[in-house]
């Protein structure tokens, strides 16, 4: 028991330097620990690039064998491409384990010998091809042996020492957290023993009267401001549950901004807001929504990086934007009156994707901060919910590569123009396009260049549609085109048009050699080749497929009516 003569000050003092000294020792052994916890994972890091390395010096010896086996190309690039990974994994050897000497003349032995391996492989491999391989092979076996046997001791050296050094540090670790254990143990109740004799103390001395009239004024005060914190916080709630329900039930983007710029019109009166969307291309922002009388100019199109809060990723406060730091979006309020600010970015899912910009007049922080950052959280997770449902539906009917409707697009639409073209009594035309010799097109210049051609089409293609024409990609390098209230003539004169425009089509590289591609096509009619969307398919199908057989590049109708429909068209 603590001597009553000790002061609460004294007492204090002694609580003080024991917590000190308890914290400088926890620091100092955290410290330790830290580093062996460092010393661990790098030696975990060399043993990986060991085991990597290894593997790698396996797999280049198996390729070299199956090289000097088979003979076949294959093996011997692969060879070259393990090769030069496992150089590269030696040499980031040899930076890892540069703080340690005998390691770092471990790796570097490690490498030499590892770079004469890959050499007397090498060798093989090319005395094999030059037809001087019999009498070089037992002295080259010879060497290589020996080399395989260096390289196995050194990566054993490297291994055990790297096991050393784990078992060490992990030792020291252990130790210091002990330590630590221990000196917590002993600091930390005798400091609240003494600071717990010293707050008796300072019990007895102080006065009951004055302690319950300063307990009854500071609960009172509490209990008020946490009446009025309580308010404050269930009308908030109440009006994000609100926003949160509306942007929830909203169908699509210009739905959101309007009730964004309704809300914040009623809970922030007498604040202006603008509402910026970056797009797309993730150089500019958009101004999409509006409210308030803007107290300073704003730029309509900024930069995406204008803002300083898409910049911090963080709110951006701006308490006097006439003389202190502002957003380059945001120009000097004109006038006398003084402006303060607010800009909180618009993030979901790990990205930006806009920034809300707050004003009002005066200095200092916008009024109800917190609520309008809350708001802006709401916002965010619900353009983001936009966005992605906007970019499901657009995947759900676009091709990927080409940018036209897909096939599942296309069986919905046809039946749909059928229908109304059939209550219109008009005529609906369906062309099926094919690229010619697609296939050896492949074959000759690659995948990659294929793409470039049926993307190249397809923006042809869709050059040569109208707002109400229906361009899709069936399948491979297949398309079809409908045309709604078409007739015959006027459908060939489109399916020329597109023939004629695919043939101008030059595939390439600037500078390079352009490739040219051409196109056949059927067509058929409603209702003369059918009134079901899969029977104007066939019949399309099937001129599609005559075209082709009277030698490509024309187009051909359903049953044999060209000549027919280039006399309705003359007449």
């Amino acid at each position: 028991m603590i001597s009553r003569r000790f002061s609460p000050l004294r007492v204090f003092l002694a609580a003080t330097a024991i917590l000190v000294a308890l914290g400088l020792y926890v620091v100092a052994n955290a410290s330790q620990f830290a580093s062996d916890y460092r010393a661990v994972t790098h030696t975990y890091t060399v043993l990986r690039h060991v085991d990597r390395i290894e593997s790698l010096r396996h797999q280049a010896v198996a390729e070299a064998r199956g090289f000097l086996l088979g003979g076949r190309a294959e093996n011997r690039d692969s060879f070259w491409r393990v090769g030069g990974e496992l150089q590269r994994e030696a040499d980031v050897l040899v930076e890892l384990v540069g703080e340690d000497a005998a390691q770092g003349a471990r790796a570097t032995e490690l490498g030499r010998a590892l770079e004469a391996r890959l050499r007397m492989s090498a060798e093989a491999m090319q005395s094999t091809r030059t037809g001087a391989r019999a009498g070089a092979d037992a002295s080259l076996l010879a060497r290589t042996r020996a080399i395989d046997l260096d390289v196995t001791r050194r990566i054993g050296e490297l291994r055990a020492s790297g096991t050393t050094h784990l078992a060490t540090h992990a030792r020291r670790a252990e130790r210091s957290a002990w330590m630590t254990l221990l000196a917590a143990g002993i600091g930390i109740p005798l400091s609240l023993l003494l600071i717990g004799h010293a707050q008796r103390l300072l019990s007895r001395e102080n006065r009951v009267r004055e302690q319950a009239e300063a307990a009854a004024s500071a609960s009172n005060a509490e209990l008020n401001a946490t009446v009025q914190q309580l308010a404050r916080l269930s009308d908030s709630m109440a009006a994000l549950s609100q926003y949160s329900g509306m942007l929830q039930g909203a169908s699509d983007a210009q739905e959101l901004y309007e009730i964004t710029a309704a809300t914040f019109r009623r809970l922030l009166p007498g604040l202006a807001g603008l509402l910026y969307v970056i797009r797309a291309s993730r150089d500019h922002a958009e101004l999409v929504a509006q409210w308030g009388g803007a107290v300073a100019p704003n730029d309509h199109a900024p930069a995406s990086q204008a803002c300083w809060s898409v910049r911090r990723y963080a709110p951006f406060a701006m308490e006097d934007l006439r003389h202190g730091l502002r957003c380059s979006h945001i120009g000097r309020p004109h006038g006398a009156e003084d402006v303060h600010g607010l800009c909180v970015p618009l993030s979901a899912h790990g990205e930006v994707v806009g920034w809300l910009s707050l004003q009002g007049e005066g200095r200092g922080r916008i009024p109800d901060e917190s609520l309008a950052i809350r708001l802006c959280e709401q916002l965010s997770l619900a353009l983001a919910n936009i966005r992605l449902r906007e970019s499901l539906r657009h995947q759900a009917v676009r091709d990927p590569l080409t940018g036209l409707f897909n096939r599942r697009y296309l069986e919905e639409s046809l039946a749909r123009e059928i229908a109304h073209c059939q209550r219109r009594a008009q005529p609906l035309a369906v062309l099926m396009l094919d690229i010619d010799h697609f296939k050896s097109f492949n074959d000759r210049h690659g995948h990659a260049m294929g793409d470039a051609a049926l993307s190249a089409f397809a923006r042809m293609l869709k050059t040569r549609c109208r707002p109400e024409d229906i361009a899709c990609r069936y399948g491979g390098e297949e398309f079809t085109l409908i045309l709604p209230e078409t007739d015959l003539p006027t459908a060939l004169e489109r399916a020329e048009d597109i023939r004629a425009g695919a043939a101008l089509l030059r595939i390439g590289e600037p500078g390079g050699a352009m490739l040219r591609i051409t196109v056949s096509i059927g067509v058929a009619l409603m209702p003369e080749h059918g009134d079901v969307g899969l029977e104007l398919m066939r019949a399309g199908d099937r001129a599609l497929y005559r075209a082709k057989h009277e030698g490509r590049d024309r187009v051909a109708v359903a049953d044999g009516r060209v000549e027919e429909a280039m006399e309705m068209a003359r007449g």
